[in-house]
């Protein structure tokens, strides 16, 4: 018995040949990533993704396209967020009254990993970083949030700064102080000491009724109205507080805040008008 295999269309017929143009462009893309290379920079310094590494990612291609191991990307871009993020992260700081304290806090540098993994897989796939045959390029990541320098402290030269321990607030412009306050901070007998850490202002806000926690017949704990309101860390703020007859020393050991930081009414208003939206806020101990 016989049987024509190529008649009953036993064989896949063959749609691209070693001399398919499309084709060979794809191969001399693929060997040439190894030739290529990538830094990342981060101020003035920086990290380099080589050619080599580049080309051990690659694990084909795929409708004319360059595949990519996605884990080994992100994994690449993980590395960069744990070396270089600073948000959430112990820092050092150099405080006005003199000594340094070490805090955290939520303000500083986060790299998008996912959005940056992304990016970085289209940028290799599409050879875009590599323009006019340059082999090397350099490259910023994408950032879920940015901080003031990447030289140096991050919170860079304009900032303010609350110095728990001594009761007192200073702003910082350019490197200079310009601008300082006693100060009444949270209530320590009462837990509501304010937090150390490295902060940025929310919003600024004129003629504002602060309230405390709603109580079970819908009165609230207090309502205090401000005319100056500038919060940093969720409902902790700097504002005037035209209550207070005395500021600074140890009143806030009894008789402090439920955790804002209370300010001469005067100075305020003169705070209010050197600070912005998302300046620095350094709490210190």
């Amino acid at each position: 018995t016989e049987i024509d295999l190529e008649a009953e269309g036993c064989y896949r017929t063959v749609g691209v040949w070693e001399t398919d143009e499309s084709l060979k462009a794809l191969c001399d893309g693929m060997n040439s990533r190894r030739e290529k290379s990538l830094r990342y920079v981060f101020g003035e310094t920086g990290e380099t993704l080589s050619g080599e590494t580049i080309a051990s990612w690659i694990t084909g291609a795929s409708d004319g396209k360059i595949t990519l191991d996605q884990e080994k990307a992100a994994a690449f871009v993980r590395g960069l967020a744990e070396k270089y993020d600073t948000a959430g992260t112990a820092r050092t700081v150099n405080k006005i009254a003199g000594g340094q304290a070490q805090i955290t806090g939520p303000y500083g540098w986060k790299i998008d990993q996912a959005k940056e993994t992304a990016a970085l897989i289209e940028l290799i796939q599409s050879g875009s970083p590599w323009q006019d045959g340059a082999a090397a390029a350099d490259r910023e990541p994408i950032y879920s949030q940015t901080a003031a320098s990447r030289t140096g402290a991050d919170w860079g030269s304009t900032y303010v700064e609350v110095d728990l321990g001594n009761q007192y607030v200073y702003m910082v412009k350019d490197g200079q102080v310009v601008w300082e306050a006693p100060c009444v901070t949270g209530n320590v007998s009462k837990d509501y000491t304010t937090p150390a850490g490295i902060y940025s202002l929310t919003y600024k806000e004129k003629d504002r009724i602060l309230r405390g926690k709603k109580q079970a017949d819908g009165t609230y704990e207090y309502e205090s109205h401000v005319d100056y309101w500038m919060p940093f860390n969720g409902g902790i703020g700097l504002h005037d507080a035209s209550w207070r007859g005395k500021f600074g020393g140890t009143i806030y050991r009894t008789n402090g805040s439920h955790g804002c930081v209370n300010l001469p009414p005067a100075k305020a208003a003169a705070l209010y008008e050197l600070v912005y939206k998302g300046i620095p806020v350094l709490c210190t101990p």
